[in-house]
């Protein structure tokens, strides 16, 4: 500025007007560096760049090696440092500490290091900041005043406090290092200018701090509301609650800038786990590991119940009993902010939030934050309890009702198997019924035929002795035996009773094929012939086999089986029942037996229809499932085949079919259950 001044004027000037220039070009610059503080306060609301920038203007326009700004945090009677500025290398001091009573009053102090001239100096600063009034005089009438220095390189402290409505709310600290002879001196004048900056400058902090803190206040309170509606939304959208929760650790923790956060859920005896966890550093990882807290009891829950926020500062000074603060510090935790979940008026358990490299000044924002979440994730945990409960009501009633399907359906398969064994039976008792009345009857015709037999030769021996004797017989009886072609009825009369005595033994063996089907008098297991029981099946199957089937017997040497023969005969005729079904008009069925192992015997029956797609194969043994239009089948056959061959003998039953290829079922059967039981 000293450009802009007449500088003729000032070097010929009076001693007045020469003061009067110095005060107008202190306060062009004190105006333009106030303005250029605002410009750079402008260009920000981050209260630690303006800090930064406050920091490094302070020392440009005075002279000063160290510059700190201090900040008043809320609740907190300490000022940290947030802002520094340092001419030469210096260890840092941001967020150390200050005591807030260095600053006793609202005015500029200064020390000198060393303090051997403290007290003039103090005494001619607080004659300077003394009024408003005296400090517009003083360059007149104490510019020639000064202290003089005994030595060179004395360091001065000044402080300026930074207030906001009468309360302080920051601190200003500057060092700077005047070197001094024996001809200089420090003027109340150059005092007064200092001040001036000084307070120029605080009171532009004052204002950006309170605008930073506004906008800091404002996107918190953003923060915490977008937070909010987070959890809010995943409660409406999810019912994961370990998704719920571990987002919302990781969303607190990011908002508070803290170690760790975890949320903790009691048992009993308020012993419990926790739940989720998000950390700064994995280091500090707690979840998983055994981190019992043995110093928590009921009278600490039924304050939690009722709803008892505790920030914890510094657990070493918090006045708590040893045995908690052990246990923190097992947690490596040193600042602890304890926030309840409670549900119905039951603690559920604890949102918390740990500092662990230092104490902590926890916000109220913060506490209200916790308190507002808490409130969010109790009702989360509630619906998604609720949620489970619901799944488990509607997942037991699912299996309930497939319990009631599948008992019913097995009730139906009985009540038709019941059915058909019913019909068999009543087909068994008919059958041994009729057989038994043919039985009778043929039994008295094949009984008699022999004595017809013998009765028809001592006929034709009487007739061949009356020929020999009488070789020439009366008209009458030639006419007769003309008449009634004797000598051909002497010829045939013999085969017709043979063929009369073959007739009633096929009728007795067709009535023993019908009773060995039926196996009336064998209900219980025995060793049974399974060719016996094949070949009488294909007698009841006789009327079929008649339309054009063929039947192809590849018989194996099989020992005697231990089954219940009746049921085994059933399977025989539903299998080759189906074959037929399956291959129609030109069926081709081939039954094979063979031993397939020294334990078990294998009967398998093959057609050549179309086969089984591949789709329903693993449905064929489901019951009431049927391929057969409406009315032709139940769709029981195959299911009772795999009852009594799987369940009541043991043994197994496959449907090996290809599309085009024609479908085989084999039959697997122990030779004695009691062998099969014990293996």
């Amino acid at each position: 500025m000293l450009e802009q001044v007449d500088r003729n004027l000032f070097l010929g000037g009076s001693n007045d007007q020469q003061a009067l220039i110095l005060e107008l070009q202190k306060q062009v610059q004190l105006s333009t560096l106030i303005h250029q503080i605002s410009q750079e306060f402008r260009k920000t609301l981050n209260l630690d760049e303006i800090l930064q920038s406050a920091c490094r203007l302070l020392s440009d326009a005075l002279s000063c090696e160290q510059v700190y700004v201090l900040i008043a945090e809320s609740g907190d009677r300490n000022l940290t440092v947030r802002g520094e500025y340092h001419r030469s290398p210096h260890a840092t001091q941001l967020g150390k500490k200050r005591s807030i009573a260095v600053l006793p009053d609202l005015r500029l102090q200064m020390q000198v290091i060393p303090p051997d001239l403290e007290s003039a100096l103090g005494s001619l600063l607080q004659s300077a900041a003394g009024s408003q009034s005296a400090a517009g005089t003083q360059s007149a009438a104490g510019s020639q005043s000064a202290v003089e220095t005994q030595a060179a390189n004395r360091q001065f402290l000044l402080r300026m406090p930074i207030h906001q409505q009468g309360e302080i709310s920051g601190m200003i600290e500057l060092y700077r290092t005047d070197c001094l002879d024996q001809d200089e001196a420090i003027t109340i004048g150059d005092l007064l200018w200092q001040q001036k900056v000084i307070e120029g400058i605080a009171s532009q902090l004052s204002i950006a701090i309170e605008q930073a803190r506004l906008y800091e206040s404002t996107r918190r309170q953003a923060e915490r509301e977008a937070l909010l509606r987070l959890i809010t939304n995943q409660i409406h959208q999810s019912l994961d609650l370990h998704t719920i929760l571990q987002t919302a650790v990781q969303q607190v923790r990011q908002l508070l800038n803290t170690s760790r956060v975890v949320i903790y859920q009691f048992h009993e005896n308020w012993q419990g786990t926790v739940m989720v966890e998000d950390v700064a550093d994995e280091r500090d990882a707690i979840l998983g590991k055994n981190n019992q807290d043995d110093c928590f009891s009921g009278e600490y829950a039924h304050l939690y119940a009722a709803g008892r926020v505790q920030a914890i500062d510094d657990i070493l000074q918090a006045g708590l009993d040893a045995c908690h603060v052990n246990f923190l510090q097992g947690l490596q935790v040193r600042a602890n902010l304890i926030v309840p979940i409670v549900i119905e008026s039951k603690l559920w358990g604890l949102l918390l939030a740990h500092e662990c490299r230092h104490p902590r000044v926890w916000q109220r924002w913060e506490t209200d934050l916790l308190q507002q979440l808490a409130t969010q994730l109790a009702i989360a945990i509630q619906q998604c309890n609720l949620y489970s409960q619901v799944q488990a009501a509607a997942t037991q009633a699912q299996l309930q009702a497939e319990q009631l399907q599948a008992t019913l359906k097995e009730l139906q398969a009985m009540q038709l198997q019941l059915i058909q064994t019913e019909k068999l039976s009543s087909l068994g008792q008919m059958v041994a019924g009729i057989a038994h009345e043919i039985n009778n009857a043929t039994t008295f015709i094949h009984s008699n035929l022999p004595y017809a037999q013998n009765y028809a030769a001592r006929l034709e021996q009487a007739l061949s002795l009356y020929e020999t004797n009488y070789p020439q017989p009366p008209q009458a009886i030639a006419e007769l035996s003309d008449t009634a072609d004797l000598s051909y009825i002497r010829e045939d009369f013999p085969r017709l009773l043979q063929s009369m005595q073959d007739g009633t033994n096929r009728i007795r063996a067709i009535v023993l094929t019908l009773r060995n089907f039926s196996r009336l008098d064998q209900a219980q297991y025995k060793l049974v012939d399974l060719h016996e029981g094949l070949e009488s099946t294909l007698v009841i199957l006789q009327h079929r086999l008649k339309a054009g089937a063929q039947i192809h017997k590849q018989y194996g040497d099989l020992p005697l089986v231990e089954c219940h023969a009746g049921q085994i005969n059933q399977v025989f005729l539903n299998l080759l029942s189906n074959a037929l079904d399956a291959a129609g008009e030109q069926a081709e069925v081939t039954i094979r037996t063979w031993q397939s192992s020294p334990d078990h015997v294998t009967i398998a029956v093959r057609d050549n229809g179309p086969g089984i797609p591949q789709d329903i194969q693993p449905r064929i043994f489901d019951p009431f499932f049927t391929t057969k239009p409406i009315g032709r089948g139940t769709g029981l056959g195959l299911s009772i085949c795999q009852q009594i061959i799987c369940h009541s003998h043991k043994g197994q039953i496959h449907c090996i079919s290809q599309p085009g290829q024609g479908t085989e079922f084999q039959i697997e059967l122990p030779i004695a259950i009691a062998v099969q039981d014990e293996g």
